[in-house]
């Protein structure tokens, strides 16, 4: 198992880079606002971080195996403290998006590299719930971080961005002294074939990889968790106002529901349920909740079954989510960095997809991004009947030397 003292500083720097994240979402709409900003360029800016990490996550991720973990997560973190600490001095557009490009392009590879380093010093029977902590401490910085973009806003608009580039660069000296490279040594034959043939792929042939068997029905469960989730989350708000004149309180009641059900279960139950199911049983059972979970607040009467709807997505997504990633991991076709680059950038696809299609079809009906989102988690139900069944037929991956010779 992962040294605990990493293990600790390891999720604190993830929950550090999601409740910069979120510290944005209630503050970048006032330093918008400040350089007299149109509500479209406003959410260019966002839009403009997910495609830069979309494209360069990858990339990250095959330098993470290259060179090491531990590089590619200091430049993520430097490279995440820096584009908030320029954000200060951004006198224009352009400027700012400018800065949100290189932030997001530099800092893109904290992720991987984190989880890919869960991944190499954790067993496979272990690995699920370390996968599941990390998504837990992600969740909560998620949680946190419009609560602390409010809390310092009233000091200076600018005031949330300096103190999480700050507290990001000065973890910086403890993730070089406590955090290390190294891998669980495993001496199987498959796994030494595996590393091999590692050796032999190309970067885009890895790309390729997502088509694969084994690879793709797991990519596609989290772009698609990914799309439902990115709608839910742009447009729960303004749902609970056209349908129930929400107050400020309801909408944060709904979204604090929701995080808080994902972290509590990512924490505490995650482990036990890994202890009752597999996990393609956990999958079909969180996405059917997740499905039920949308339902509810598409057709919810009155406002506390939108709220419990919101309880229900975060507990079936915090069932999904890892365990999908931990499955990921566990394939031998890749190497970590690359796995979880192209997850991280599945994910920031569904983050552009999700806000643009849900803010489409709310002009013509305020629930339909909640119905789409049930719709596309139901559709997910099906992907997971189908990975478990190549799993219980165990379909063989394809040979590695046809793949390099493709």
């Amino acid at each position: 198992m992962m040294d605990r003292k990493a293990f600790f500083l390891l999720g604190f720097i993830m929950f550090l880079t999601m409740t910069g994240y979120g510290i944005v979402l209630p503050t970048l709409p006032f330093l918008a606002d400040d350089l007299n900003l149109t509500s479209v360029q406003m959410s260019s800016l966002i839009i403009a971080w997910a495609i830069a990490q979309m494209i360069t996550s990858p990339l990250w991720g095959r330098l993470a195996d290259k060179i090491g973990r531990k590089p590619v997560l200091m430049m993520g973190v430097l490279g995440f403290g820096i584009a908030f600490l320029l954000l200060i001095f951004a006198q224009n557009y352009w400027q700012l998006l400018l800065v949100r490009l290189i932030g997001a392009a530099i800092s893109s590879g904290a992720h991987p590299a984190a989880f890919s380093m869960v991944a190499d010093q954790t067993t496979k029977e272990n690995r699920n719930e370390a996968i599941a902590k990390m998504g837990a401490v992600n969740g909560l910085g998620f949680l946190c971080g419009p609560a602390i973009g409010g809390l310092f806003s009233p000091l200076g608009v600018v005031v949330p961005f300096i103190i999480a580039g700050s507290l990001a660069l000065i973890t910086l000296p403890f993730a070089h002294f406590y955090i290390h490279d190294k891998k669980i040594e495993d001496d199987t034959e498959e796994t030494k074939d595996s590393l091999q043939n590692k050796e032999t792929i190309s970067f885009w042939q890895s790309l390729l990889m997502v088509t694969r068997p084994g690879y793709w029905n797991h990519y596609t469960i989290i772009l698609g968790l990914s799309i439902a989730a990115s709608s839910f989350f742009g447009l729960l708000g303004y749902f609970m106002i056209e349908r129930f004149e929400a107050t400020p309180v309801f909408v944060s009641l709904a979204f604090s529901a929701q995080a808080g059900t994902s972290v509590v279960v990512q924490f505490f139950l995650l482990k036990k349920c890994n202890e009752i199911w597999d996990e393609d049983t956990i999958t079909k059972i969180g996405l059917i909740i997740t499905a039920i979970g949308y339902c509810f607040i598409s057709f919810a009467p009155f406002i506390w079954f939108a709220i419990f709807g919101c309880v229900l997505t975060g507990l079936g997504q915090s069932l999904v989510r890892p365990t999908t990633i931990a499955m990921l991991s566990k394939r031998n076709e890749m190497g970590q960095g690359i796995t979880m680059g192209l997850q991280n950038s599945m994910d920031s696809l569904g983050r552009i997809l999700g806000p643009l299609w849900g803010g489409w079809v709310f002009v013509f009906l305020a629930s339909a991004p909640f119905i789409t989102s049930a719709i596309i988690t139901a559709l997910l139900v099906g992907v997971a009947y189908l990975t478990a069944y190549q799993h219980k037929v165990q379909i063989p991956l394809p040979d590695r030397k046809d793949t390099s010779n493709s």
